[in-house]
């Protein structure tokens, strides 16, 4: 079976971890990298990761029963005007601080 190039990025992302682990542990030091160095990795790991992410987004949305298209902030401030909620009522707002004061 080919191994498809995120398949491939995701097991060479792990194996450097696994490097870098390995010689942490002989040296008893950690190994340093430079800050281009570190951004290149979690970049690296970042992209290698972003399948089983989006599989685990999509997952949970289902599960909530949430689908189609996000509708955007000032959509939803207009569907909660339209049940009654003033927006210079901070009633949000206030039940959060409120929690944090029990």
């Amino acid at each position: 079976m080919a191994a498809t190039l995120e398949e491939l990025e995701k097991r060479l992302s792990e194996l450097e971890r696994k490097v870098v682990s390995l010689q942490q542990r002989l040296e008893g030091r950690p190994v340093e990298e430079t800050p281009a160095e570190r951004g290149a990795r979690l970049r690296r790991e970042a992209r290698a990761g972003q399948a089983a992410l989006s599989a685990g987004v999509a997952k949970a949305f289902a599960e909530m029963g949430i689908s189609g298209e996000p509708i955007g902030a000032e959509k939803v401030q207009e569907l909660i005007a339209a049940y009654g909620f003033r927006p210079e009522d901070n009633e949000f707002s206030r039940g959060i601080i409120e929690m944090r004061e029990e």
